[in-house]
């Protein structure tokens, strides 16, 4: 059985590079965590503050 696209989250490489390119290797793996742990609690408000994820599908248009 297949998840549900609305319920997926995504997090886009190129945004994600730009956004990490000056962070330490610390602070990347610490923000790794953070998100992990906002997915599988889905904590969909905490992940949404960030640029480079999408939840849902990020090649539909979800504020339509």
């Amino acid at each position: 059985m297949m998840p549900n696209q609305a319920d997926r989250v995504w997090l886009l490489p190129p945004k994600f590079w730009s956004a990490t390119k000056e962070m330490p290797a610390e602070e990347i793996e610490s923000l790794m965590e953070r998100l992990m742990d906002c997915s599988a609690s889905r904590d969909i408000e905490s992940l949404e503050k960030f640029d480079f994820i999408v939840v849902g599908n990020p090649y539909i248009n979800n504020a339509a």
